[in-house]
């Protein structure tokens, strides 16, 4: 049969496919012409895209050419629309190809009921859709892939706080950028500034230490939800070491590079679009673990890493796009 399709596209839902590459997609699947003009058809297909609370839905109005009604299908998934494309196309030509009957005109209320129920009943907006039933909803895995999702990406800061790295338990400033490529896992970048550690000596000598690093990370969800997900985060830190000694004949100044190793989990918690919270706890091995000491007689190992450190993150994170 030929049809008729109009494809609207509420707010949020602008990337949605468009009437024209529906039309190639379906005919390119039954390999027949199917979509022409009102005068040449015996359908009427509309397809209506609508974004609401972290989901996209394509809802599916098969009608013959004079309206009457054939059914409805929706379409959800929880990812990019572009997801919808491949089950949206395979439906709409399964409905044109083999089009359900028309369905039973609905039974007129009897005219001998109270206008007082009619008053008392709610009124449905006009051009709002009747309800859907459990049995007419597919849902899309999140697995599909979505193949016009674009790139996004989140900045992100946060209070950090480490044992391990330098004397102490030592609070930080974290502020990060996380690349979420198409088909393939985030990349985090960030930055952290360490506030000063003293290595004491004696009560009147010792080191303070200065560390600011730089990290990179490949972060694979685990699981993934509108609402939140989890994930792990395996990467590297590149820091930069400032120390000074204090109280000494002689105080001496250096700075080395540190190099580690860095595997955690991250989970995150949306509070309201685009914000979230996010949380990260885990180990750091370092590969470089100078050894600071102070000289003369009385000389004395004043710090050196930890072979396994642990740190924790606590922040907010925006997506930017």
């Amino acid at each position: 049969m030929l049809a008729v399709l109009s494809v609207e596209r509420g707010p949020g839902a602008e990337a949605c496919v468009g009437d024209a590459q529906l039309k190639r997609s379906v005919e390119r699947r039954l390999k027949r012409r199917v979509f022409v003009a009102d005068a040449d058809a015996s359908l009427r297909v509309r397809i209506a895209f609508t974004a609401r609370d972290g989901e996209m839905e394509a809802r599916i109005e098969l009608s013959s050419i004079d309206g009457t009604p054939r059914g409805t299908r929706s379409l959800v998934t929880t990812a990019h629309c572009s997801a919808l494309d491949d089950s949206l196309a395979l439906s709409v030509a399964l409905l044109v190809d083999e089009p359900p009957d028309p369905l039973p005109p609905k039974p007129v209320a009897a005219l001998s009921e109270p206008a007082s129920a009619n008053a008392a009943s709610p009124k449905t907006p006009a051009g709002a859709a009747p309800a859907e039933s459990a049995k007419g909803v597919i849902t899309i895995p999140p697995e599909v892939a979505a193949p016009r999702e674009p790139w996004h990406l989140r900045a992100g800061a946060a209070g950090k706080a480490a044992w391990g790295p330098l004397p102490g338990l030592r609070p930080a400033v974290v502020l990060s950028l996380t690349l979420v490529p198409r088909n393939f896992v985030p990349i985090r970048l960030q930055g952290e500034a360490f506030w000063p550690a003293n290595a004491e000596r004696d009560a009147s000598s010792g080191a303070r230490f200065h560390v600011l690093r730089a990290g990179l990370a490949l972060c694979p969800p685990l699981w993934e939800r509108p609402a939140g997900g989890l994930g792990l985060c395996a990467g590297q830190q590149l820091a930069w070491l400032d120390v000074e000694g204090y109280g000494f004949d002689h105080d001496l100044k250096e700075q080395r590079l540190g190099y580690s190793l860095t595997l955690g989990g991250e989970g995150r918690l949306r509070l309201f679009p685009p914000v979230s919270v996010r949380g990260y706890l885990g180990g750091e091995v370092p590969l470089v673990r100078d050894r600071f000491s102070s000289g003369g007689r009385n000389a004395s190992e004043l710090f050196r890493p930890s072979v396994l450190a642990v740190v924790g993150e606590i922040g907010l994170e925006a997506a930017l796009w």
